[in-house]
């Protein structure tokens, strides 16, 4: 990618625009950038689901588990 860009025939005003433009899309691409490790991070924690203690051995149906409903 080019370092430098043609504004040749825009006026002062112009020029000005776009370089708050560009400044305005780095500051999204860092933005961007420092997220992406925080999502990382928080796909790898290990889901743990609530257990609870009961004299049940061997496997439940879902319909001997919701029988009462």
């Amino acid at each position: 990618m080019p370092d430098t860009l043609d504004v040749r025939g825009l006026d002062e005003q112009d020029v000005s625009l776009l370089e708050a433009l560009i400044e305005r899309l780095r500051a999204k691409a860092r933005k961007k950038k420092a997220a992406k490790p925080k999502e990382r991070a928080a796909a790898e924690k290990e889901l743990v689901f609530a257990t609870h203690h009961s004299n049940v051995i061997g496997k439940l149906t879902r319909k001997e588990i919701y029988e009462d409903l």
